[in-house]
């Protein structure tokens, strides 16, 4: 680890949700922008290190050993010790848990900075309670980076960059391995979301917008964690009969980066409000973006090449997991015919 003096030392607690994650990167181009030579650590989820990877503002990680939930005074203290080294100036605590700001507290940092979250007064320093006057989560990222009392609400905010993670050629011989033609147009389907099925547009939309991909000279990939792979065989079992050798199922089958590079190799995307969402919009690939119960209000793809279907239903934005009436009312009223027409529209 660059154990450099003479730089200024920031902290990031990051979020464990990617999509989080990537939009926090603006906070990171913040930072250097304002201070090129300044060291920026993160204390991130084992399972996002492939991805902070591909942020060239990051140099140096530290594994967060905590599972999702977990509390652990004892070891959250000894976690917060070992960091005191390293001589931080300022720390920012990105996910809203008071748990989350104990490292900080026991690392001894001298400026804690976060939203206020689960009323972490004694925690925080220089704290910001006024979540509402930054309606997008991006927004309150990079308003961390700035005095609270210059940038008091989202239009005092200057202008700030979105995420871009680094693209590489996707090595020829897992795309052989994976059954991926780049020589036809790919159409990537971000159809998981382990927030819950309150996001999930249905998987016979899916098919349907892979038919129409497929009948016009395309490549459809199904892409996705290991939690995906139901989802996927769903709406490949969907599919013409004569255009499944086509639809090419990888859920599962790739780490965080491979699945990155395939995205950036692909020509669009069709994604639920998830994390691949985010990952396509920082890839700067053309995509349909589809919101169910969450909001564009909240968390949109930051990207100029992303188009947003969004549900108006009079129970939206509900921000549930699941839907409270049983109806999924929200996803189904987003029909496959609108996702086709934006989509010709992206690629014209």
């Amino acid at each position: 680890m660059n154990t450099n003096t003479h730089k200024t030392r920031y902290l990031i607690i990051a979020p464990s949700w990617l999509g989080d994650l990537i939009m926090a990167q603006s906070l990171f181009k913040s930072l250097k922008k304002q201070d090129p030579d300044c060291i920026i650590d993160i204390y991130a989820p084992k399972y996002t290190m492939p991805i902070i990877d591909r942020m060239p503002e990051i140099d140096n990680k530290i594994i967060n050993p905590f599972d999702h939930g977990t509390f652990n005074l004892k070891l959250r203290y000894q976690e917060g010790k070992k960091l005191r080294e390293n001589n931080y100036k300022k720390v920012f605590v990105l996910p809203n848990s008071l748990k989350s700001a104990l490292i900080a507290l026991f690392a001894k940092i001298p400026t804690r900075i976060g939203f206020k979250g689960e009323s972490r007064y004694f925690l925080l320093n220089e704290m910001r309670t006024n979540k509402e006057d930054f309606p997008l989560m991006v927004q309150r990222y990079v308003a961390l980076s700035f005095d609270k009392k210059t940038v008091k609400t989202a239009k005092d905010l200057p202008e700030f960059q979105y995420p871009k993670l680094d693209i590489r050629t996707l090595d020829l011989q897992l795309a052989a391995k994976l059954n991926l033609d780049f020589s036809k147009k790919a159409l990537v389907l971000g159809c998981g979301a382990n927030y819950g099925p309150s996001k999930l547009w249905p998987v016979e939309y899916f098919a349907q917008v892979s038919n129409w991909w497929i009948q016009n000279g395309g490549m459809v990939i199904g892409i996705g964690s290991k939690k995906d792979i139901p989802t996927v065989e769903q709406i490949y079992n969907l599919i013409d009969e004569d255009k499944k050798k086509d639809f090419i199922d990888i859920a599962g089958k790739t780490n965080l980066t491979e699945a990155l590079d395939i995205v950036g190799a692909s020509t669009a995307a069709v994604c639920n409000d998830s994390g691949l969402m985010h990952t396509v919009a920082a890839a700067d690939i053309p995509q349909v973006c589809i919101f169910g119960s969450t909001s564009t209000n909240f968390t949109p793809p930051l990207s100029d090449k992303a188009v947003c279907l969004e549900s108006q239903e009079p129970c939206h934005p509900c921000f549930k997991r699941t839907c409270q009436y049983g109806s999924y009312a929200c996803l189904k009223g987003i029909q496959p015919s609108e996702v086709i027409e934006k989509l010709q529209e992206l690629l014209k």
